[in-house]
């Protein structure tokens, strides 16, 4: 088995993911060569010290106030799409009823009925989002202060 292959085996060793013939090789190869065998050991005292190791558990105030900000910015965003599908809403039923007369005409073609509709749906949309845009960059302008 070369190198590069032992190298590859190495971790696995250490976890004990081997069957017994790939592990049989992996000792076979490191008896002879000393580049893979330091390279074993140092894995090793690595799965030593991995071992050893422990994560420090938060406070419960750093949990408190993580969750609260999920918990806001979830709040805020189903918020925000509430408000654009409302606001969506209504400027279109609004829109709908000024060209009302113009779609309830039986004589004016449904392909420009099916313009109309589009055209009014898109400034709604537009509209509203770039009202929301607006907001959101004038709350966050960084440099209010300054004059241009």
């Amino acid at each position: 088995m070369d190198h590069q292959k032992i190298k590859e085996l190495i971790s696995s060793y250490h976890d004990g993911e081997l069957d017994e013939a790939q592990k049989k090789r992996v000792e076979r190869h490191l008896e002879e060569c000393p580049e893979c065998r330091k390279e074993f050991e140092e894995m090793g005292k690595f799965e030593e010290v991995m071992s050893q190791m422990e994560l420090k558990k938060p406070q419960k105030e750093a949990w408190q106030m993580y969750w609260t900000s999920v918990y806001n910015r979830l709040e805020r965003g189903i918020g925000w799409i509430l408000f654009s599908i409302g606001a969506i809403i209504l400027l279109f039923f609004g829109g709908y009823k000024l060209v009302e007369g113009i779609i309830q005409d039986a004589s004016t073609p449904l392909i420009l009925k099916i313009g109309i509709l589009s055209i009014l749906g898109g400034l709604v949309v537009l509209l509203v989002s770039l009202l929301r845009e607006q907001l959101f960059v004038r709350r966050r302008e960084r440099y209010k202060e300054i004059e241009k």
